[in-house]
């Protein structure tokens, strides 16, 4: 096919039902940020590729990248691709295929959109176009050191480049500009949420899993100064000018600096196993193309954002933290001694002399009179789902249904099959059920590194709920509304009602449950916690 850049050939491979799926992988977006003039800055487009026509039947390299999921220690900074699939060529504008464009996850330090983790086949198979993006992570995607031109948030202008790239190129792949869904998981919820703040219309629709803006570990701390403890490891003198800062930083191997990205943190930081180095930054209006210049919270309040006239589905799992269970085995003292700063999120601003008690006002709430204890490790973990995704979560709701956006249909996944990957990769241990961290991501995409691109038994809940699952989210892609019908190969109909008020007291009873069914359902636990954490966020943030 012919696309802005020149031609590109891809491949024809089968889908699971034997429909054909056009694959075009490691198509380029942007031109190489391997120079010095590119490198730590926001991506250029790229103008004409070479040689031409461009082979797209495999894909390139990714984004440099920490390595606890694959590809281990393959990256290069020459990592700007993305991919697309299509389920048949040569439809476009009003009668193509809906299209929808994954952001991963991976803490914006790790993983890659590639088909290892996200073959979108399952998707495919319904008759949507899904283009999977690699963007730059990590110090070479989000550095920051203002005062010598580095604004930050390259990785999520890589992002917002694809997606301009998406609305010029899509209709030659069958689909249309006009009808674009932006989804992704964890960090990648994070970027597609990031991204509605721009009054650029380069998607129609949104989808956030396990992630959103609001959370308080989105944004950096002290980001200058991540940059300079990164150049003093590497031999620069703790004094240096800014100059000379990014002079070390330039001097090094980009591999090296993607492997010893951690030396950034501080020690106090390195205890906490969900704080990471380079993350976005809120930059300065006069940056170049920025990306977010003020406080998500106002940014997101405002009345004329963009984000207000976007059908959008936001959703958790049921189980996020328990990721870190194995942590609190470690280390409990540590969470004995510092509950004061562990437990208190960022954005709730307690005062110094009352942190004391409203962490044991937390701890209370949660863990009853036994406390901090590895008997109460499961309630420990929820204290982090809740703070780390839930309330967040909660919060983004709120801020689109204030300006009376709409319509936001919101889900809690409670599955836990042979689907559930990341449990494991995070070795959960298996005496506590249901779905942590990222567990929702291998009901969508099909996984080699996971061993889910092989057939599952027809009969299983596994089976039926990615149908399900892929079917829901598609049909919002198509039409906006997350349903499915009896006319879907006879299946239970579902009915996903959008919420109303989340301000209500039992706002669970306007989220979809997928779990052993999947249906709306009251969870009157869920909203006690939710109620917990308004009443301190209202006390001590007003409007938050």
């Amino acid at each position: 096919v012919e696309v802005s850049s020149g031609t590109i050939k891809g491949a024809v491979t089968q889908l699971p039902d034997g429909s054909a799926c056009y694959c075009f992988r490691g198509i380029p977006y942007a031109v190489p940020p391997t120079t010095e003039a590119l490198r730590f800055r926001s991506p250029v487009p790229l103008d004409r590729h070479t040689p031409n026509p461009l082979d797209c039947t495999t894909e390139r390299e990714v984004s440099l990248a920490s390595s606890y999921l694959p590809p281990d220690s393959v990256g290069s900074e020459n990592c700007l691709f993305l991919n697309v699939y299509a389920p048949v060529l040569g439809e476009s504008g009003i009668g193509g295929r809906p299209v929808m464009v994954w952001l991963h996850g991976g803490a914006f330090c790790t993983g890659s959109g590639d088909s290892s983790i996200y073959h979108p086949q399952w998707l495919v198979q319904q008759r949507v176009i899904v283009v999977t993006v690699n963007y730059r992570l990590g110090p070479a995607g989000f550095l920051c050191l203002p005062s010598v031109g580095i604004d930050g948030n390259m990785g999520l202008k890589d992002q917002r480049l694809a997606l301009r790239w998406v609305r010029r190129n899509i209709h030659v792949f069958g689909g249309q500009p006009e009808n674009v869904t932006l989804f992704g998981e964890s960090a990648g919820g994070v970027s597609a949420h990031l991204h509605c703040l721009s009054p650029e219309p380069l998607f129609q629709k949104i989808i956030l899993q396990s992630g959103v803006a609001t959370s308080p570990i989105v944004f950096a701390k002290d980001a200058e100064s991540k940059a300079r403890r990164l150049a003093t490891f590497f031999g620069c003198k703790p004094d240096a000018s800014d100059e000379e800062v990014l002079e070390t930083l330039n001097s090094v191997p980009p591999d090296q600096l993607a492997k010893h990205q951690k030396e950034a943190l501080t020690p106090y930081e390195r205890t906490l196993d969900s704080v990471y180095a380079f993350r976005p930054t809120i930059e300065s209006a006069s940056s170049r193309d920025p990306v977010v210049t003020e406080d998500v919270f106002t940014a997101l309040s405002h009345p004329e954002c963009r984000i207000h006239r976007i059908p959008m589905i936001i959703g958790v799992t049921d189980g996020e933290a328990l990721y870190k269970i194995n942590t609190f085995r470690q280390h409990i003292d540590r969470y004995r001694q510092e509950a004061s700063t562990r437990f208190i999120p960022d954005t709730l601003r307690v005062p110094n002399e009352e942190r004391s008690a409203v962490a044991q006002q937390i701890v209370d709430f949660y863990c009853g009179p036994e406390g901090i204890t590895l008997q109460r490790e499961l309630a420990l973990s929820r204290i982090f789902t809740d703070i780390l995704y839930l309330y967040p979560a909660v919060q983004a709701t709120e801020l689109y249904l204030r300006n009376r956006g709409g319509p936001l249909y919101f889900y809690t996944f409670e599955c836990d099959t042979e689907l559930n990957k990341f449990r494991r990769l995070w070795k959960v241990p298996e005496e506590y059920r249901g779905a942590s961290h990222a567990d929702d991501v291998c009901y969508l995409f099909s996984s080699s590194y996971f061993n889910t691109d092989q057939p599952i038994d027809v009969a299983s809940k596994a089976y039926w709920l990615r149908e399900s699952m892929c079917r829901l989210w598609t049909n919002f892609a198509k039409t906006g509304k997350p349903t499915t019908t009896t006319t879907d190969d006879g299946d239970v109909e579902i009915h996903w009602r959008p919420v109303e008020d989340p301000t209500a007291l039992r706002f669970s009873t306007s989220t979809l449950c997928i779990g052993e069914e999947i249906a709306m359902k009251e969870q009157r636990e869920l909203d006690a916690r939710i109620q917990f954490w308004r009443q301190l966020y209202v006390k001590y943030n007003r409007a938050k």
